[in-house]
């Protein structure tokens, strides 16, 4: 499985994949990265694909 982190702060009309620092979507193989990345955002939610 892969993981992504979406920022739904504001609503989700609002939301927005997580991106690095060049703008590439984060993309996370252990579900456990992505919970972490998703607890550093305002209102992150992790969606597994």
């Amino acid at each position: 499985m892969c993981y992504l982190v979406l920022e739904i702060f504001g609503g989700a009309e609002y939301a927005g994949i997580v991106t690095d620092e060049n703008g590439n979507n984060k993309v996370f193989d252990e579900l456990a990265d992505a919970e972490a990345e998703a607890a550093d955002c305002q209102d992150g939610i992790v969606v597994e694909l």
